[in-house]
């Protein structure tokens, strides 16, 4: 019989860029791993009051205003969990160690260069991600892609999944190549929708998206650690697949019903809510799916709202 899940609470603490991490003491499993703050949910408490009275406790700093980041359960072996986890940049106090931990401010981009509990990885890839993806669409020429893509991203964006099927590899590669520096130059990170030896020619790039048929004869994960691997699903195999490739992040469709497959049944936000609870990496919603719906696709355990004609700037 599975063991009741332990409630914790755990606190991403945000100050100019950089998050608050604490050190395990030796006594713990795990000893000299990174984490970030938090403790078990004690009884009659809320997973916020939980998460106040463990910084004070353990950081003696008293904080406020924490918002759900991700949520999501883990199997540490004879002990099972479901992170709650908060973020937050309004606090006040000294940093003290009262516990005992070291503590330090990590800059968000370097957190996976730190030696990072295994069951925070969900938590330091939902720091690291936006809550708008783009996924490029139709365009004219290279010419008209770059200055959509410009465009775009003079608006905020700051992770492009570049997708052009009808392409070729050689003209994929010659706009991606294009592509990159001006992504990089407005601080945005740039995903292939391609084969993943396509990364090859093109090294500079983030990573690579994949769709649920290209996952599914896969053994392993495709591309190195240090990249980005997206993968867009559609049901509960498919996630499955896709955490064993140990995708970094998931689109999940189709919540809506969208204009390029209509009459395909769409999952609604209930039944979006309930996949999105069990899977320990961010999920952005996908579908049918506009600007307006972000706060909503949040609220339903959604890093975000993934989209092409949301985002995609039109011609003019």
């Amino acid at each position: 019989m599975q063991s009741k899940l332990i409630q914790v609470s755990v606190g991403c603490l945000i100050k100019d860029d950089q998050v608050l991490i604490g050190q395990r003491l030796a006594r713990q499993s795990h000893a000299g791993e990174w984490e970030f703050p938090g403790g078990k949910i004690e009884l009659g408490e809320t997973p916020v009051d939980a998460l106040k009275r463990e910084f004070v406790e353990e950081t003696g700093l008293t904080t406020q205003n924490w918002r759900l980041l991700i949520r999501y359960p883990w199997d540490h072996g004879k002990v099972q969990v479901e992170l709650h986890v908060f973020v937050t940049q309004d606090f006040s106090g000294h940093l003290q160690a009262h516990e005992g931990h070291e503590f330090e401010w990590c800059p968000i981009n370097q957190l996976q260069k730190r030696a990072m509990l295994v069951a925070n990885k969900g938590i330091v890839r939902a720091l690291q991600l936006p809550d708008r993806c783009m996924i490029t669409g139709n365009f004219a020429d290279i010419d008209d892609a770059l200055n959509r893509l410009k465009s775009a991203l003079a608006e905020g964006i700051k992770l492009v999944q570049l997708r052009a099927k009808k392409l070729e590899k050689e003209v994929f590669i010659q706009l991606a190549k294009q592509a990159l520096p001006i992504c990089h130059g407005h601080g945005a990170k740039l995903l292939l929708n391609a084969k993943p030896d396509w990364l090859n020619e093109i090294p500079q790039a983030d990573g690579l998206q994949l769709s649920s048929s290209a996952i599914m004869d896969l053994t392993e994960r495709p591309i190195a650690d240090s990249k980005w691997l997206g993968v867009s699903v559609h049901n509960s195999a498919e996630i499955a697949k896709a955490l064993e490739l140990r995708a970094d992040f998931i689109l999940l469709s189709p919540v809506k019903e969208t204009a390029s497959h209509p009459g395909e049944a769409a999952l609604g936000w209930p039944a979006f809510a309930e996949m999105v609870k069990s899977i320990p990496v961010p999920v952005f919603a996908l579908g049918g799916l506009t600007d307006r719906d972000r706060a909503t696709a949040i609220s339903y355990g959604a890093q975000g709202v993934a989209a092409i004609s949301a985002y995609w700037p039109q011609p003019i």
